[in-house]
């Protein structure tokens, strides 16, 4: 429930935020000089929508609508499929799932609607190599959950590759088996291990 609550949030902000930019026709107010703008994109051959990608990649291609909503679809049917999945402790890789299925939903419905994506907020990051481009809350919804993503499955889970604390967790078990009565099996090991069965009486 809180998942669904969180993607339906995310998602009414994402279509609130781009109603009101293209309503009011914003352009050019200035979030943090040289980097951050809430400018909306012009692009008078498609109706100042972005009919790419995020970030505007392959927005000039015939093709690029069909495509990416068609993915989007199948894409959103495995993540809600693997969010249902999931063991409810994963609570930090459920909530990553969440914010990329909002964020994919959110550009999915302008693509069906309106036949391409309204982009709003321009960034720019070319002083480290990287093009100005445009983009929307819907597309850093999406990036902000594929971050958490990656740290989940690399530093957040049980079984993550990096776990936080997993060393000093180790460390602690170890000290916690020495210390029991000798002959006690340790938890988690096979039934009978370390242990003799108990001869019976002819």
């Amino acid at each position: 429930m809180v998942f669904a609550i969180l993607f339906v949030a995310l998602v009414w902000i994402d279509q609130v935020t781009k109603l009101l930019a293209y309503a009011t026709d914003v352009s050019h107010v200035v979030i943090i000089p040289g980097f951050l703008e809430i400018d909306k994109m012009s692009n008078p051959l498609t109706n100042d929508l972005n009919t790419g990608m995020s970030f505007g990649i392959a927005s000039d291609e015939p093709w690029a609508i069909p495509l990416f909503i068609a993915v989007t679809c199948i894409a959103l049917v495995v993540f809600l499929i693997a969010l249902i999945k999931l063991p409810a402790k994963k609570r930090f890789l459920r909530l990553s799932i969440a914010f990329i299925m909002a964020g994919a939903a959110g550009n999915l419905i302008d693509r069906i609607v309106l036949g391409g994506v309204r982009d709003f907020i321009y960034m720019d990051f070319s002083f480290i190599g990287i093009s100005p481009f445009w983009n929307n809350v819907a597309d850093l919804v999406i990036t902000a959950g594929a971050i958490m993503f990656i740290l989940a499955l690399l530093f957040v889970d049980d079984d993550a590759l990096f776990r936080f604390g997993k060393k000093k967790e180790r460390e602690e078990l170890e000290k916690a088996a020495a210390q029991l009565p000798e002959g006690t099996a340790a938890v988690g090991s096979d039934v009978g291990e370390g242990a003799e069965e108990p001869h019976k009486e002819e």
